[in-house]
């Protein structure tokens, strides 16, 4: 008996093998590179005519391939003829076909006045009408209907195209939830501190009065104003590490539901993905339940992350069809070649005589039409090109961007070559450059004043900005491979739904390693993430987690003998003491299960016993810290009268030999030596802490950034290596002389970039330092606060109480520094002590401070007077 056929999948199998179509595909791909290097078009109308065709079968095949393929032929084509009526025609009866209803007003068409007409109408507007976002005029595209349904559910992740919005989705819902009145608690994690920023400002901008009307707060921190109110609810928007410090202080309110953005990042082999593991673990022990959600980037298998959790079955889905089409072009010298999806292969065409052969970046850059991204894999490679482009381009001095030119000038430094470059519409855009600056120069690219924007792998982290077209010229991160899933996430950044739905890439190979490596990314169909766990924990560290456990030793030396990536030790040394805390209170996680599958019952007991022994009933709930290192501080606070030191002298001077006592005296007792070589190293560790505690003391007095990169730069004038003793950022960035530093930073950027660095990893290392401390101290002398609390000043980088409370506000550090300093005295104190600010900032005339005002009045209304 022969099998049935449905009609349907012998359409489809006729597309795969049909030759006429691949071959009309191909000729699509080359007509439409011609158009981007401003050669003719090359397609016959009966050619247009054949693909539009083509192109309507396929989206009707519900074959994946063939309907990306039939939304990258129809988006070409309406890209290359925008006023042809017919192929207007065909991308809505496509769009409409693959559930996108999302259209401009023009591009709608009557439809034929008959039966087959009307049953169309009928079945397009009961289809538009389960298709409707709940809180806005518009329409769910293609999965998102189904990704937004999952988040109602206890426990779900989902994994989506870059360009399909997971992060609209989920802001969406939490906007549905607060306009329908619902009293819940919602928890936003996302990877950065500068996606705090960007979050909050769009909830702001979506919910406006309706926050307050709905008895909802917007917090960004475990100290913001106002958490303890128990009629506001609150919407957490944190990074990881600032929700574990508030589950660790003990969350005053349930969570209701829990979202984790950029999910992808629990699968880095560093130790910040650890601290996932540990939001879970306090979830558990708190009996916190909220409902959870994973969003992440495009892979295979969604449902790891979802191990995480104590629940058993989750929901999970993958949405495999991107909303948005992209181009991948191959360059490798004299030759480009174009990814044919339907034959998963490159093929050559003809190289465009406009782009030269000298420098193929800048030929290619010079050709391009509309905005580009430009990733490379170094902050040397990324400030490097953009000025070799900003000095090559015909653009000089766009006058429209002087004020962004000022203002950076005016933040960072008159000499930092972004204040510059910036006028010839080109900039930079890595993780160390100031938040607030780095925010500019994103919204400058989203109004067209930038058009081309070089970029390190900071752009994966969530960064959504309108690029027609994406340069990559390495196939690293840093010094490491770039994975699959990593390049799939970096490519969706162009082509997005909010601005066009084509996006360009191109792959510039400057070898035969990083061409192959190109084809073999491209055509890649393996997307399968592992957790951060199994992949750095394998069996042969965990014999050697057992060895060391069983004999008492905490600082893992078999295991840092077998891992030399002191990085990876970091992250390994976390799940262990995440293991020995679950392990000595009873408890059970992911990470249990992991290290049980080579640890024994037996060798349990003799861990705890070992432990017992050496430490008592002593049990660390902070895993950033061990044991030993917490009995050492408590004994060291008992015996002593061990405190923060005053941060200026009695002559009123930064009191930088005493700071420097301290860190030395916290070094000894955290054993910097054994657990911090980064901030402690073996060699010259007096030289690198006396340095980091002369910045530290800048810092905390309120240097603002300007001031920083003077005393920085007049410093190193003095010192050559300070910040820097090693070398290690000069050599990194390439600048190994003190003179004649072709292709390479001038002292004075250098300077910067060693500040901006050195100021991140006194943030991210001391503050951990100083809140346990600052915590310890409370708890062992029994007070409620502390006069001089040095993590405070870190965190807010000021000892203004003023500043402090404007930061809590919302407002960045430079700002709330402008305010409380400007002669215009905006603070006012109430009847009852408390804060507000005077609604006359705006004649300060500072539009950034009127902007951070616009969306602080929306969360904190109640804040802000008039005067009299």
């Amino acid at each position: 008996m022969s099998n049935k056929v449905t009609l349907r999948y012998a359409i489809e199998d006729d597309l795969k093998g049909n030759d006429y179509l691949k071959d009309l595909h191909q000729k699509l791909l080359k007509a439409y590179a011609s158009q981007i290097f401003n050669a003719p078009s090359q397609l016959s109308t009966k050619e247009v005519q054949d693909l539009l065709v083509f192109s309507d079968l396929m989206s009707k095949t519900k074959n994946i391939d063939l309907e990306q393929a039939s939304l990258e032929i129809v988006t070409c084509l309406n890209k290359m003829f925008p006023d042809s009526h017919s192929i207007k025609f065909y991308k809505n009866r496509i769009f409409e076909e693959l559930g996108n209803y999302s259209r401009s007003e023009q591009e709608k068409f009557e439809e034929e006045k008959s039966v087959n007409a009307l049953i169309n109408r009928i079945r397009k507007t009961n289809e538009q009408t389960l298709r409707k976002l709940p809180t806005e005029d518009g329409y769910f595209i293609g999965e998102q209907k189904d990704l937004y349904d999952l988040i109602s559910g206890r426990l779900n992740s989902f994994s989506a195209p870059t360009s399909m919005g997971k992060s609209f989705l989920m802001k969406m819902f939490i906007e549905e939830k607060v306009r329908a009145f619902k009293k819940l608690n919602f928890v936003y994690l996302v990877p950065t501190k500068a996606l705090i920023t960007e979050v909050t400002s769009d909830l702001c901008s979506k919910l406006g009065r309706e926050l307050q009307l709905k008895g909802y707060r917007i917090v960004n921190h475990f100290d913001s104003i106002g958490t303890r109110d128990q009629f506001t609810n609150l919407i957490y928007v944190l990074t990881p590490e600032r929700f574990e410090y508030l589950l660790m202080r003990g969350f005053s309110k349930p969570i209701d539901y829990l979202f984790i953005d950029e999910a992808q990042n629990i699968s880095k082999e560093d130790s910040r993905s650890t601290v996932y593991y540990r939001i879970f673990d306090l979830l558990k022990r708190q009996n916190l339940d909220p409902r959870i959600t994973f969003a992440a980037p495009l892979i295979d298998n969604p449902q790891i992350y979802e191990a995480l959790s104590d629940l058993e079955y989750g929901s999970s889905l993958k949405a495999n069809l991107s909303p948005v089409s992209q181009i991948y072009f191959l360059l490798n010298g004299r030759k480009i070649e174009i990814y044919d999806r339907l034959t998963s292969d490159f093929f050559a065409i003809q190289y465009p005589t406009n782009l030269g052969t000298n420098n193929l970046l800048i030929g290619l850059l010079k050709s391009l039409p509309g905005q580009n991204l430009v990733y490379r894999n170094s902050i040397n490679n990324v400030v490097n090109g953009a000025k070799l482009w900003s000095h090559s381009r015909d653009v000089l001095n766009e006058q429209k961007n002087l004020s962004i030119s000022s203002y950076i000038a005016d933040r960072v430094h008159p000499d930092y070559y972004l204040s510059e470059i910036i006028m010839n519409r080109t900039a930079y855009h890595f993780g160390k450059i100031p938040d607030e600056v780095r925010g500019n120069i994103e919204r400058a690219f989203c109004k067209g004043k930038i058009d081309t924007l070089f970029c390190t792998s900071t752009l994966m982290e969530g960064v959504n900005l309108p690029a027609d077209n994406i340069v990559i010229d390495s196939t690293k991160i840093g010094k490491k491979d770039m994975n699959s899933i990593q390049f799939k996430n970096l490519t969706g950044r162009v082509g997005r739904l909010s601005n066009s739905m084509l996006g360009n890439i191109f792959l510039i190979a400057n070898s035969k390693r990083s061409y192959n490596k190109f084809k073999s990314l491209v055509t890649s169909k393996k997307l399968t993430a592992k957790l951060s766990l199994e992949s750095l924990v394998n069996s042969k560290i965990l014999e050697n987690i057992n060895k060391d456990l069983k004999s008492g030793d905490i600082t893992l030396t078999s295991v840092r003998n077998e891992v030399q990536n002191p990085r990876k030790f970091a992250t390994i040394r976390k799940f262990s003491l995440i293991y020995l805390n679950n392990l000595q209170s009873d408890r059970d996680s992911i990470i249990t299960k992991r290290f049980n599958t080579k640890i024994t019952s037996d060798d349990q007991e003799i861990i705890k016993e070992k432990f017992q022994e050496q430490y008592g009933d002593q049990t660390e709930e902070d895993v950033n810290f061990s044991a030993d290192q917490s009995i050492e501080l408590r004994e060291k606070i008992r015996s002593s009268t061990i405190d923060y030191p005053q941060i200026v002298d009695d002559n009123n001077q930064p009191n930088i030999e005493e700071t420097y006592k301290f860190l030395m005296e916290l070094g000894n007792i955290f054993k910097w030596s054994k657990y911090e070589t980064e901030i402690y190293p073996p060699v010259q560790n007096m030289v690198v802490l006396k340095d980091y505690a002369e910045l530290l003391i800048h810092w905390m007095r309120g240097d603002l950034m300007p001031q920083l990169c003077d005393f920085v730069i007049q410093r190193r004038g003095r010192d050559f290596d300070f910040l820097d003793r090693s070398q290690e950022i000069r050599n990194r960035l390439g600048i190994n002389s003190r003179f004649g530093m072709d292709k390479s930073m001038d002292e004075t950027n250098l300077s910067i970039q060693v500040l901006l660095e050195a100021l991140s990893k006194i943030q991210f290392k001391f503050s951990k330092y100083f809140l346990k401390f600052s915590r310890t101290l409370i708890e062992e002398r029994q007070i409620d606060e502390l006069d001089n609390d040095w993590y405070q000043y870190l965190e807010y980088g000021t000892t203004d109480e003023s500043v402090i409370w404007l930061e809590q506000l919302g407002y960045s550090r430079s700002n709330a520094i402008e305010i409380v300093t400007n002669k215009i005295e905006a603070i006012v104190t109430d009847s009852q002590g408390d804060k507000l600010v005077l609604k006359l900032i705006h004649e300060m005339h500072n539009p950034e401070i009127e902007r951070e005002t616009e969306r602080i009045m929306i969360n904190y209304p109640d804040s802000f007077v008039y005067e009299g």
